[in-house]
């Protein structure tokens, strides 16, 4: 298992992380999710690259794109 923590910008509010949290939970291969309002940030625990990639796809899809 891998950990990555990913830049979110569009992040304002603890709702934000919570949507992003159910969100990516549901994502095969997403072990854990975490989310920091202050820092605008969501760390990964992921299987492989092909759930971090679907995460990033679902992360754009919900409105809140990773800044690369």
């Amino acid at each position: 298992m891998a950990t990555v923590t990913l830049r979110v910008p569009n992040i304002s509010c603890h709702h934000c992380i919570m949507t992003i949290q159910r969100e990516l939970r549901a994502v095969e291969g997403i072990e854990q999710v975490e989310g920091s309002v202050e820092a605008k940030t969501v760390t990964l625990s992921y299987r492989d690259e092909k759930a971090l990639a679907r995460a990033k796809e679902v992360l754009a899809e919900i409105g809140y794109p990773v800044a690369e």
